[in-house]
């Protein structure tokens, strides 16, 4: 959500988990592009959403690095920051029946066509194919949302 609660122009971001540890882990090449994305959309509003089975993996892959403190802390601002999606049995009942090449992918689908979502944020466009959510890079988006579309 926006710092006002609307999302900007009721644009709706599903970020997969690959963008999320880009943008945790500054070691990673797309680092700075899933920084300047993340940044873009709150900014603009946009309501930034992300699975709740996506926190999971964002505590183990900073705690691995950094600690359990830092790791919480990570998960707390995030969870303060984005819209946390709930992972139910309904979701993982249409995750396991969709095409994607594994489960974790069809949480990430299913929650995203739950809600409408105008993109689902991923650097592995090829395995949202299917999607009723458009699949799109962070670098697409980021050159997107430059001209303030959801479209």
């Amino acid at each position: 959500m926006g710092r006002d609660g609307a999302p900007a122009w009721g644009c709706k971001a599903v970020i997969d988990t690959n963008v999320l540890i880009d943008f945790l882990d500054s070691g990673r090449p797309e680092h700075q592009t899933a920084v300047d994305l993340l940044a873009a959309l709150i900014d603009s509003g946009a309501d930034v959403c992300l699975p709740a089975s996506a926190l999971t993996d964002v505590y183990d892959v900073v705690r691995r690095t950094a600690g359990d403190l830092t790791a919480r802390r990570a998960v707390a601002t995030l969870v303060e920051t984005v819209t946390v999606l709930t992972v139910d049995a309904e979701i993982c009942r249409t995750a396991l029946a969709s095409d994607e090449p594994d489960f974790e992918d069809g949480v990430v689908r299913a929650c995203a066509e739950s809600i409408g979502a105008h993109w689902l944020v991923t650097r592995d466009q090829a395995a949202f194919a299917h999607s009723t959510a458009p699949p799109t890079s962070p670098g697409e988006l980021l050159a997107r949302l430059s001209v303030q579309s959801c479209h």
